[in-house]
């Protein structure tokens, strides 16, 4: 036994097998033929009437074939070797046996207008055949009989009787849900009712109640009259009645104070708190940039190549920590001698290639400044000071990109401060074009509305 399918000759463990054609040369002369002995097993192997691929062979060797259905006798005329019959038969299963999506031989053969079709068992995927090849023709004049198997057989039936069940049982749901609603209809008319009636009584015994209550409160009405014309008010100007007011509206006038008090404490005491939160946040930026920046060494002496946004993060981290002042000003060129030393712009390998490389390059360079000034205005707008003037500048990587942002960074002088930087990408004419589209992102789709303190001057 062999697998089907040469591509799988190799599998041990591949599970559609059939048998090793057999050939045998009979006859001498004008008379030799060759009987292929085991084709009907291997028909039955790959599921097909054994006269196509007989009939196969006949068109491919231009050859006379004859076969026996009683005996099973395959006969193609002339002398032919076996490893020229297997190439053949090879040829039949790749056209006629196997899916074109998934090379899974458990295949279907149908015929629809004059078409022929393999579909698929495992994948469902329809093969349309070449319609070109000679015995299309006998196929579409002895079609295939597609004959279920017993389990085939068993499934549809368990399959229909699934479908009827399913049918039935939401017939059912439908007649339930159906006197369901009737019955809640059928409720709340009777609720409908009760309520109307039970109005009406209410009605009957508040206009009673109404009457009786109009006389008696007229009486009450007269009485109290009365009573007030008794009673003399008058306003205690004792000194000790003075006394006992000024001492509770000074009791009223402390409470106030000790409350504005307490008030004030909690505003310095959150204050405090949101200036330790602020430099313990700066701090762990810090540590965070020295991190990366380290990183990112590490990254260029094993040669890795990184993400587009890792390097991004991590060549912004390098400048932080090399002094890079994102507005060109102190340190500037200083610090691009500092990254740009040992050449790392060549080093620097980024997935997708030297486009994401300067794009990375261009956006650490240029728009770190902008998220600074965010963060900047965020903390201004919560009350907190600034880790700068909190005097922490060396805990601050990004505070000098943050003014520079609010100030106007000019995009040309950058440009030319990181030179030495960007020069090492412009050897050759793939770095330049790639530079080039990273400047045209800089300015197109990181626009200055998303950038305001960047301009070009």
């Amino acid at each position: 036994m062999q697998n089907i399918g040469g591509e799988n000759a190799g599998d041990a463990f591949y599970r559609y097998k059939m048998p090793k054609l057999i050939a045998k040369i009979e006859g001498r002369g004008n008379g030799i033929k060759t009987n292929v002995v085991n084709n009907v097993d291997i028909a039955k192997a790959l599921e097909r009437p054994p006269e196509y691929i007989l009939k196969f062979y006949g068109c491919e060797l231009g050859a006379q074939t004859n076969f026996d259905k009683g005996t099973g006798t395959s006969i193609v005329n002339g002398a032919h070797d076996n490893k020229k019959l297997s190439e053949l038969l090879e040829a039949f299963i790749k056209k006629y046996v196997q899916c074109y999506s998934c090379g899974n031989p458990e295949t279907m053969m149908k015929i629809k207008k004059e078409f022929i079709y393999l579909k698929c068992k495992a994948c469902g995927y329809v093969s349309d055949v070449d319609m070109r090849h000679k015995v299309n023709t006998f196929i579409l004049k002895n079609p295939p009989e597609n004959k279920l198997s017993k389990e085939e057989r068993r499934l549809k039936k368990a399959e229909e009787d699934r479908m009827r069940d399913a049918h039935e049982s939401a017939a059912r749901e439908k007649e339930k849900k159906e006197k369901k609603e009737k019955s809640k209809d059928k409720d709340k008319k009777k609720d409908k009712k009760d309520k109307k009636k039970k109005k009406g009584e209410g009605e009957e015994a508040e206009n009673g109640d109404a009457a009786e209550g109009a006389e008696g409160g007229s009486a009450e009405e007269e009485e109290a009259e009365e009573s007030d014309d008794e009673v003399v008010w008058m306003t205690d100007t004792s000194a000790a009645a003075v006394a006992a007011r000024a001492a509770e509206q000074l009791t009223q006038a402390t409470a106030a104070m000790v409350t504005q008090g307490n008030i004030e404490a909690e505003q310095a005491e959150a204050k405090k708190k949101a200036k330790a939160e602020a430099k313990k946040k700066a701090e762990e930026e810090a540590k965070k940039r020295a991190e990366e920046a380290a990183a990112l060494r590490a990254a260029l002496e094993a040669g890795e190549k990184l993400e587009p946004a890792g390097a991004e993060s991590a060549l912004r981290a390098l400048l932080a920590e090399a002094g890079w002042d994102w507005a060109a000003g102190s340190g500037g060129p200083a610090a691009i001698s500092k990254v740009a030393a040992g050449g790392l712009a060549k080093k620097l390998t980024v997935e997708g290639g030297v486009a994401n490389k300067a794009r990375a390059l261009y956006a650490a360079l240029f728009t770190a400044g902008r998220d600074a000034a965010a963060a900047a205005d965020a903390e201004a707008e919560d009350g907190s000071e600034s880790p700068r003037e909190n005097g922490d500048a060396a805990s601050n990587g990004n505070g000098a990109a943050a003014a520079a942002a609010a100030g106007g960074a000019k995009l040309a002088p950058s440009i030319s401060v990181a030179a030495e930087l960007l020069g090492q990408l412009a050897h050759d004419a793939p770095g330049q074009l790639a530079q080039l589209v990273a400047l045209e992102w800089l300015l197109a789709v990181g626009n200055p509305a998303k950038m305001p303190g960047l301009r070009w001057q």
